[in-house]
C-alpha cells in the first residue's frame, strides 16, 4: 500500500485477446509446418517415381529442407531482435505459402528441391518466432499452458501427416501435399495482419553480425551435410571427411570474427544466462530423439510386425508428448517451468533406461509402455525449455536465443541419430546391419540384433543423463533470474493512449 492508502500496481495475470489470437496464430502456422514434413515423409516414393529422381535426389527432397531450415534460424533470429518478431513472421509466412503453391507445379525434381530450399527459409522464420510471440504476448501465470498448447501442435501434426500424406497421394495427387499448405497459410496470414499485436516500442538488438551469422551458416550446412551423409556413405568418404572438417575449421575463424564484432550473434553476458539451457536442450533432445526411429526398427525386424503395426506401437510416444504438454498449465501453477523441465529431463532419461530393459528382456509391450514414459518427460521439457531460455535472456535477444536453442535441438537431434545407427550397424556382422535397416532380419540373427539394440539404448541413455545433469536448477540460475515482465501493464497503457508513468 503507498502513503495515500492505494493498492501499488502489480504485474497483471490477465490474458488479453491479443495474446490468444498470437496463440491461435502461431499453433495453426506450426501445425501446418509440422504436417507437411510428415505427409511428404509418406509421398517421397510417389515422388521419386513421378519425377524419375534418382536415390541420392530422393533423399534431397527431405534432406534440402531440413539442412536449410537449420542453416538459417540463427540469422532469422537476429533479424526479429533487430527488425521485430511480427514483421518477420508475416514475411516468412509469406515466402513459405508461396514456395508450396510453386511446388505443386514445378517441372522437375531440381526446381522441387529447389522450391523446398525456400520453404525451408520461411520455416525458419516461422518457427524461430512462435515461441518467442507467444512468450512477449502472454503473462508469466498463463505461460505455461500457452508453451504447452504450442507444444503439442507439433506430435498432433506428426500424428495426424502420415495418414493425411497418404489419403493425399492416393486419391487426389502429389501435388497437394504441398497445395493443401496453401489455404491454411492464407487464412494464417489473414489473421496474423489482423490479429498479431503490433510492437510497442521496446529496447532492440543493436545491429547484424552479418560475417559471424554467414560463419555460422557455413558450418551448420558442412556439419548438417556430412552427418546426414555419413548413413549411406560412411565415415570414410571424401565428402563426409571434407564436411566435418571443414565445419570444424570454421569455429577458430568464428571466434576470431567475434572477437571484433561489435554487434556479436551472442555476447558473453547471454552465454553465461543460458549456456547451460543450451546444453540441457541440445542432450535431452540428443538422448530422445532416435528413439522412435530405432524403436520402428526394432518392431519391423525384431519382433517382426508390418510397417503399419509398428506405426500403431510408436504412438504411446507421440500421445505421451501430446498429453504431457496439455497438463503444463496446471502444473505450472504448483511448480516453476525450470522445476518441471528439470523433473521431464529426469524422468525421461529413466524411461531410456527402462527402455534398455525392456529390450534386454525382448518384451515388446513393455517396450511401448516405457516409450509412454519417455513421450511425457520429453512433452514436459520441450515447452519448459523454451521458457526458462527466454525468460532468462535479456530482451533484446530473444529471437537469437531461441534460435540457437533450436538450432542446437535439430543439430544433435540429427548428429545423435546419425551415430545412433553407425553404430547399430557396426555392433553387427556384416550384412546383418543392412537386414537390419531393411527391416529384414533372419531368425537366427534376432539375438544379436536385439543385444545391438540394447548398447545404441545405452549410448542413448548416456546422452539423456548429461542433459538431466545440465537442466537441474541450481542457486546461481535462480540469483540471476530477471524480474518479473511488466510488458501486459505496459502494453494496455499504450493501447489506451496513456503514458506510462500513469501506471505507476
Amino acid at each position: 500500500m503507498s502513503e495515500s492508502g492505494r493498492a501499488e500496481p502489480t504485474e497483471s495475470n490477465e490474458v488479453t485477446a491479443a495474446a490468444r489470437s498470437t496463440l491461435v496464430v502461431v499453433c495453426l502456422v506450426s501445425a501446418v509446418m509440422a504436417l507437411n514434413m510428415s505427409s511428404l515423409n509418406v509421398a517421397l516414393p510417389t515422388l521419386t517415381r513421378e519425377f524419375d529422381a534418382s536415390s541420392v535426389e530422393g533423399s534431397w527432397l527431405l534432406l534440402s529442407y531440413m539442412v536449410a531450415n537449420t542453416a538459417c534460424l540463427l540469422l532469422f533470429g537476429r533479424l526479429s531482435d533487430v527488425w521485430g518478431q511480427r514483421s518477420l513472421y508475416l514475411g516468412g509466412l509469406v515466402v513459405f505459402t508461396a514456395a508450396s503453391l510453386l511446388a505443386g507445379f514445378a517441372p522437375n525434381v531440381e526446381v522441387l528441391i529447389g522450391l523446398r530450399v525456400v520453404s525451408a527459409i520461411g520455416g525458419a522464420v516461422l518457427i524461430g518466432n512462435g515461441a518467442t510471440l507467444i512468450h512477449q504476448a502472454f503473462p508469466r501465470a498463463a505461460m505455461g499452458g500457452a508453451m504447452g498448447l504450442y507444444a503439442a501442435s507439433f506430435p498432433t501434426a506428426n500424428l495426424i501427416g502420415p495418414t493425411l500424406g497418404g489419403l493425399i497421394v492416393d486419391h487426389i495427387g502429389w501435388q497437394w501435399v504441398f497445395w493443401f499448405n496453401v489455404p491454411v497459410c492464407l487464412v494464417a496470414l489473414a489473421a496474423g495482419h489482423l490479429l498479431l499485436p503490433r510492437p510497442s516500442a521496446q529496447r532492440r538488438a543493436g545491429g547484424l553480425d552479418l560475417p559471424g551469422n554467414l560463419l555460422i551458416m557455413t558450418g551448420v550446412v558442412l556439419l548438417t551435410l556430412g552427418i546426414t551423409s555419413l548413413t549411406d556413405l560412411g565415415w570414410l568418404h571424401p565428402l563426409v571427411i571434407g564436411c566435418v572438417v571443414g565445419s570444424a575449421l570454421v569455429v577458430p575463424m568464428l571466434l576470431l570474427v567475434e572477437r571484433r564484432a561489435t554487434a556479436p550473434v551472442l555476447d558473453v553476458t547471454v552465454i553465461r544466462r543460458v549456456g547451460r539451457l543450451f546444453l540441457a536442450g541440445f542432450f535431452t533432445g540428443a538422448g530422445r530423439f532416435p528413439l522412435i526411429v530405432l524403436a520402428s526398427l526394432y518392431f519391423q525386424g525384431v519382433v517382426g510386425v508390418a510397417p503399419g503395426t509398428a506405426g500403431m506401437m510408436l504412438l504411446p510416444m507421440p500421445v505421451g508428448m501430446i498429453l504431457a504438454s496439455l497438463t503444463l498449465g496446471r502444473l505450472s501453477r504448483r511448480w516453476t517451468p525450470h522445476q518441471i523441465m528439470s523433473g521431464g529431463s529426469i524422468v525421461g532419461t529413466c524411461g531410456v533406461a527402462l527402455v534398455v530393459l525392456a529390450i534386454h528382456v525382448e518384451l515388446p509391450w513393455l517396450v511401448m509402455a516405457t516409450l509412454a514414459i519417455v513421450g511425457l518427460a520429453t512433452g514436459l521439457f520441450i515447452g519448459t525449455n523454451a521458457t526458462v531460455l527466454l525468460e532468462r535472456a535479456p530482451e533484446e535477444a530473444l529471437g537469437v536465443v531461441n534460435a540457437t536453442r533450436l538450432m542446437l535441438q535439430n543439430t544433435g537431434n540429427v548428429l545423435s541419430l546419425a551415430i545412433a545407427l553407425t553404430l547399430l550397424t557396426a555392433l553387427l556382422p556384416l550384412g546383418l546391419g543392412a537386414d537390419v535397416l531393411a527391416a529384414s532380419v533372419p531368425a537366427d540373427g534376432v539375438g544379436a540384433v536385439n543385444s545391438a539394440f540394447t548398447l545404441v539404448c545405452l549410448f542413448l541413455l548416456t546422452l539423456g543423463a548429461v542433459g538431466a545433469w545440465y537442466s537441474f536448477p541450481r542457486r546461481r540460475d535462480a540469483e540471476s533470474a530477471p524480474p518479473a515482465r511488466q510488458e501486459e501493464s505496459l502494453g494496455r497503457c499504450r493501447e489506451i493512449g496513456l503514458p506510462k508513468e500513469m501506471l505507476e
